[in-house]
């Protein structure tokens, strides 16, 4: 029974902060975090999601913020980069950058994206050997290179401004830039057991030379503030630093990880490192206790494309809150609503328990209210009584009414006899 199990799975109803460190797609389903149909083992579209647990971050408050801007920087889709034929005459001849072929057909990777490769294979005349082109090449002028060891490719994404900002949050695929005059924080962290509520907004940073570099769950801006919520690697950014007026991702990236020693507060109380969070390095994530769904309308698919992002090639990883079991790190559950629970079971116990009383009420009234007579026509039990009296009446008054006129004709002939004797005598 779904609602037993959740009753006793012993897992914490407050949720924690979870994110996907490892997406695969595997044809031998021993288990999936999502399976369209409860009733049979799921087969076909199995992805499985690993990821990481821990507890919430700090949730800050900017204020006095002005030239706030938003750039989005989104995984790139190979789909739409240019494709060449190089079966196709001379179409290759040119061929520079770094290309992902199958069989004559290449991408080309660096029209979106910057790779970091290292050819080290066989040399391809791109114009004369297209059929050896299969795999990954670096072309310099139709002369490509085979690459062999695994490469890593970054998004250009070069339109972030920098001019005049001094605060960077990452949400997602998006850096939210700002110039703002301090930061608070709402509540402060306790390592991997649950944090504090501030009473009051505790300060935690202030405009002075440095830039603030952090990433966040969610950000929204309200007038000149700017609120977040579960901000982590928080750290400093000498200004200096920053390119003018604008700066790539590639770059933004690189400049964030060399800051990362340079806390917000080396304490990790506040905008702490994801590190000093942790509760679990790695667990199965399931979106439910049963790790399956029954709407059929694609909702593992939909489950995928917000849980199942791992971060590859400086990708966001998907962060979601999550629900997990102390002392069980084996997995977690993407949903988890026990007075949801309580109350479907409410439901499902109530609503069928009053139809049940209503249909055998109505039962037995009809059952004890009805009776069949011998006509064959349904009547009124409770009414009987008085129909038949009504009935017998009937009877009798018709029955008097047919006898009346016998008597008096027997009354008259009687008469008649009488005078009959009566002349008879006189006579005589």
């Amino acid at each position: 029974m779904p609602s037993h199990r959740a009753f006793h799975a012993g897992f914490e109803i407050d949720p924690v902060m979870c994110q996907t460190v490892n997406t695969t797609m595997v044809n031998n389903c021993a288990w999936a975090s999502c399976g369209e149909w409860c009733l049979t083992k799921t087969t076909g579209f199995c992805p499985q999601i690993h990821a990481t647990v821990r507890r919430n971050g700090t949730d800050l408050i900017f204020e006095n913020c002005t030239r706030s801007a938003s750039v989005a920087c989104p995984m790139v889709n190979l789909g739409s980069v240019k494709r060449y034929n190089c079966n196709n005459g001379s179409e290759c001849g040119t061929l520079t950058g770094v290309f992902e072929c199958k069989l004559g057909h290449c991408s080309n990777l660096s029209e979106a994206m910057l790779c970091h490769d290292r050819p080290d294979g066989a040399i391809v005349d791109a114009d004369k050997e297209n059929l050896k082109l299969n795999g990954n090449f670096r072309c310099n002028n139709s002369r490509c290179t085979r690459i062999k060891q695994h490469f890593t490719c970054d998004r250009y994404c070069p339109k972030i401004s920098t001019s005049n900002v001094n605060v960077f949050l990452m949400q997602g695929d998006n850096i939210i830039t700002a110039s703002c005059t301090r930061a608070s924080a709402l509540n402060k962290a306790n390592g991997n057991m649950s944090g504090e509520r501030l009473v009051e907004p505790k300060q935690v940073w202030r405009a002075s030379g440095d830039a603030l570099v952090a990433s966040c769950f969610a950000v929204q801006r309200h007038g000149d503030q700017v609120r977040t919520e579960d901000c982590v690697n928080g750290t400093l950014l000498s200004e200096n630093l920053i390119p003018k007026p604008f700066i790539n991702f590639t770059t933004f990236l690189k400049l964030y990880e060399r800051s990362l020693p340079r806390k917000v507060d080396p304490a990790d109380v506040y905008v702490p490192s994801q590190r000093s969070l942790t509760i679990y390095n790695s667990s199965r994530l399931y979106i439910n206790l049963e790790g399956c769904v029954n709407t059929l309308r694609g909702e593992c698919r939909d489950f995928l494309n917000s849980h199942g992002a791992d971060g590859d090639n400086q990708t966001a990883q998907s962060r979601y809150p999550c629900y997990y079991k102390k002392n069980d790190s084996f997995f977690v559950v993407a949903r988890f609503d026990l007075n949801k629970t309580r109350t479907e079971l409410l439901i499902a116990v109530i609503v069928p328990s009053c139809l049940f009383v209503v249909s055998l009420t109505t039962l037995v009234i009809i059952q004890r209210s009805v009776q069949v007579g011998d006509d064959a026509k349904m009547r009124c039990r409770y009414c009987v009584d008085k129909q038949s009296q009504d009935e017998g009446e009937g009877l009798v008054e018709n029955a008097t009414s047919s006898s009346t006129p016998p008597r008096q004709a027997l009354s008259a002939a009687a008469g008649g006899s009488s005078t009959k004797q009566e002349t008879m005598s006189m006579s005589l």
